[in-house]
């Protein structure tokens, strides 16, 4: 039996007393949600629902999804290089699981993170101690424990109630917010009031919809109408009823008067509490508004889309990417200290094709940047001799610069006093 099928059979054994059925937060979505103060029931599947904490963990994980992840060879005495060869590369670069590919481990890891805060998954070590895959584990049937010397492990609940204890350094964990080591808190319920509140205003818009009465305009009559008047009338003013038919002539006798109905305050009203909400939830993920459709604000990051663009890297993403790497480096490269994984992130800060070319150009001039690492930026093969680094003429070694200058000094000054 290969590799990939005793995974497969061990997994399959497995996964039916881990529980990873892809139902299960929805099946205890009722269970565990709470009412709020705005009368809506709030759980972490439930809040899925609202639209900007869906566009707002979706931004974040496929953000996190998408970015390359090799592992890398120290180089000595300093530098870096990738280094394919390692076991490690296939699993993090690859596939971390038979199931998964890496990007699909990474986004349903970054959701978890998110969304119940907090994104675990099992390492599976052969009999060496290699991580063989790594398998994600659902945060809600995960509880952090600690034994009686203290020491961290994590427990896990099984479909039949039972429980299996594994040891920290088997568990990758990346948290969302932590309030104390080992354990993580979750943005839905830490803002649960602020969802229930998101949730109550969707459900009041769609009954105000569904129910209400909001006519666009009124007709008065100066007397009582008969009812074979009324319907007689309904039906006269039926061409004027539609978009196509807006701003058509309209004929009114015996006294009649339009009056048109614009829209009532409290609906005006909603419409903002609509939008405050939207900008609530972009703040539990730090996630800016252009980002979600919503242009109603700037932000604080800069003017322009780049620079939106790079804040939204650098104060939103950074923090994730940084934790991911380190707690992969804690438990997967604890005793390799030559080898370390890391993710990149220049895909996501290219900026203009002009800008990019001026900023090579630079490079390239003072001498950091050869053809072949400007190509290979661009997602282009090497040339020939394309290794090769310029160097501005004029441009002299600090500890030579002396010498060059008495060397000058002494021969032309000698010409000079001659010619003189």
């Amino acid at each position: 039996m290969g590799l990939v099928s005793k995974l497969f059979g061990r997994r399959d054994k497995r996964s039916a007393s881990f529980g990873l059925r892809g139902e299960s937060p929805w099946v205890v979505a009722d269970l565990t949600a709470e009412k709020t103060a705005a009368g809506a029931a709030v759980s972490e599947s439930i809040a899925l629902g609202v639209t900007s904490v869906w566009a707002c963990v979706r931004l974040i994980a496929h953000a996190i999804a998408m970015l390359p992840m090799p592992v890398y060879r120290r180089l000595d005495p300093r530098g870096k290089m990738r280094a394919p060869e390692h076991p490690l590369y296939r699993l993090l670069h690859n596939q971390p699981c038979p199931e998964l590919t890496a990007f699909d481990w990474r986004r349903l890891l970054a959701v978890h993170q998110n969304v119940w805060g907090a994104g675990i998954a099992e390492i599976e070590f052969d009999r060496y101690g290699e991580a063989l895959a790594l398998w994600p584990l659902p945060p809600w049937r995960v509880n952090p424990k600690r034994t009686d010397s203290r020491a961290l492990y994590y427990e896990i609940v099984l479909d039949d109630g039972t429980t299996r204890a594994l040891q920290a350094y088997r568990v990758l964990v990346f948290t969302s917010l932590q309030a104390q080591t080992g354990g993580w808190l979750s943005p839905i319920g830490v803002h649960r009031e602020t969802i229930g509140m998101s949730l109550a205003l969707t459900e009041f818009g769609a009954k105000t919809f569904g129910q209400g009465i909001n006519p666009a305009g009124l007709l008065t009559h100066p007397g009582r109408m008969k009812e074979q008047s009324e319907e007689a009338l309904r039906a006269r003013f039926l061409p004027y009823e539609g978009l196509g038919r807006s701003h058509r002539l309209m004929f009114l006798e015996d006294g009649m008067k339009f009056e048109r109905v614009g829209m009532p305050p409290e609906d005006a009203q909603y419409l903002q509490s609509r939008q405050f909400s939207i900008s609530d939830i972009a703040r539990i993920y730090n996630v800016p508004l252009h980002l979600l459709q919503s242009h109603e604000k700037s932000t604080s990051w800069g003017s322009g889309l780049e620079e939106l663009n790079a804040g939204f890297v650098t104060y939103t993403l950074q923090p994730y990417l940084t934790q991911w790497e380190q707690e992969i480096a804690s438990k997967l490269f604890s005793i390799d200290n030559e080898h370390f994984a890391e993710f990149l992130v220049a895909a996501l800060l290219r900026g203009k094709l002009s800008d990019r070319y001026t900023a090579y150009a630079t490079g390239r001039q003072w001498g950091w940047l050869s053809v072949n690492d400007v190509r290979e930026l661009e997602n282009m093969n090497p040339v020939p001799d394309g290794d090769m680094y310029l160097v501005p003429g004029n441009m002299t070694p600090a500890d030579q610069a002396g010498q060059q200058i008495a060397a000058g000094a002494g021969d032309g000054g000698a010409g000079g006093d001659d010619e003189v």
